[in-house]
């Protein structure tokens, strides 16, 4: 899979997640059912710190500079707005080519061209490591609890312990 189709995947998943936790705050806040918004906000965090991950391979692999690779990373926090980001680094030739140092001959230069290697030249057992960071760092953000739970707030105002 090239960079460009990778993180166009990415992108797309991560759109799809933002949907589902939008519909899921939507039925919780118009009073329907508090029961989607885990779900999806779990998903939706899942899929988030996917993208993030793929566009700082990409950012390494096609030597972004820092500007683009922030907008990349800030697009994600952004509705929907993973995806035109996606297709407007399409469009500028930021994901264009193959991945780096699929060559061995090759020889990484810096730490992050050492990792991007590493995952070009491994990728199962590089995506199965990034698959458990990810979920490492997923458990410990549901383990920390929402962001903003304006119930819990207001509990504990009403009620001091």
């Amino acid at each position: 899979m090239t960079p460009q189709k990778l993180h166009r995947f990415a992108a797309i998943l991560e759109m799809f997640t933002w949907t589902l936790l939008i519909i899921g705050m939507i039925l919780k806040y118009g009073g329907v059912t508090e029961a989607v918004t885990p779900i999806a906000g779990g998903i939706h965090g899942f899929g988030f710190l996917c993208f993030a991950a793929i566009t700082i391979t990409v950012w390494i692999n096609n030597k972004w500079t820092f500007p683009q690779g922030l907008a990349g990373l800030i697009v994600s926090v952004i509705p929907w707005a993973a995806l035109p980001f996606a297709l407007w680094a399409d469009i500028k030739g930021l994901v264009a080519g193959g991945w780096r140092f699929s060559d061995p001959a090759e020889t990484p230069q810096n730490f992050f061209d050492k990792i991007l290697a590493q995952l070009v030249r491994h990728p199962a057992r590089s995506i199965l490591i990034l698959l458990v960071i990810i979920a490492i760092v997923f458990s410990i953000l549901l383990a920390m609890g929402p962001p903003y739970d304006p119930d819990a707030i207001a509990d504990s105002v009403s009620s001091p312990q």
